[in-house]
């Protein structure tokens, strides 16, 4: 197949081109600039705490008071001595109603005795919360009485004492009553108080002297020549069976 003839096309002129007059401009040289680097600053380095100081009390100096002469200290009087010597021994012997009346004693008759006095208080306080916490001897004679053999069987002698005087104090006709007290004498040793106390027994129940014959309790007045005087059985022109009064025989204590 043949080619088609390429058109020719015509080239247009070129348009002159216009001469232009450039200005060179000037350069001016800017004012050199200094640029320092910023200086590094320094690491904080951490501040160690710091510890307050310890807190120191000031000292105030007191003014030392005058001591007291010693020709002005006064030992306590014989008397006061005497007194307290009492009172303490009935406070070892768990007496503490005689203790504490001896205490009182003290502090109304030698207030100014010091450390004396301050010691009678002290044991006052004692005595007196002892008597508080015992029970007191209620009871009609009876009860008294047979609480006051079972304190004796039980080795209170204070306590049996107590009661058996206190029967006494009511009704002084209580042949018991006299028997336990003279026990209780003889178990301390007061050979002349349990003698009067057994007389009074015997006298108000001759049935006494046979029970204080066999009673143990009056072995330490073995050797005493009123004792067996006592226990010895009267003869029949003295003592008539009509005249002996019915009386209530003394419980026989079964233990020491």
């Amino acid at each position: 197949m043949a080619k088609r003839p390429e058109k020719k096309v015509a080239k247009k002129p070129a348009k002159p081109v216009a001469r232009t007059t450039t200005k060179t401009a000037v350069k001016t040289k800017a004012p050199a600039v200094k640029v320092t680097a910023p200086k590094a600053k320094p690491a904080k380095v951490p501040e160690k705490p710091v510890k307050p100081a310890p807190f120191v009390p000031r000292q105030v100096a007191y003014p030392t008071p005058p001591l007291a002469p010693i020709s002005a200290v006064r030992s306590p009087s014989a008397e006061a001595i005497k007194a307290f010597e009492q009172a303490m021994s009935a406070l070892q012997r768990h007496d503490y109603k005689t203790a504490s009346t001896t205490f009182e004693t003290i502090l109304s008759q030698f207030p100014n005795e010091g450390f004396l006095a301050d010691r009678a208080r002290v044991y006052l306080e004692l005595a007196t919360r002892e008597l508080r916490r015992r029970p007191a001897g209620g009871g009609n004679i009876e009860e008294r009485l047979t609480a006051a053999t079972l304190a004796l069987n039980n080795h209170n002698d204070v306590e049996a004492a107590r009661l058996a005087a206190d029967v006494l104090n009511e009704d002084a006709s209580q042949d018991l009553a006299e028997y336990l007290l003279a026990v209780v004498a003889s178990r301390g040793g007061d050979v002349e108080t349990a003698l009067a106390h057994l007389r009074s027994a015997i006298s108000l129940n001759p049935e006494c002297r046979l029970q204080a014959r066999q009673d143990e309790e009056f072995d330490p007045l073995m050797d005493s020549d009123d004792f067996h005087a006592l226990i010895e059985p009267p003869t029949a022109a003295a003592t008539p069976a009509a005249a002996m009064p019915s009386i209530k025989k003394p419980v026989r204590k079964t233990g020491r």
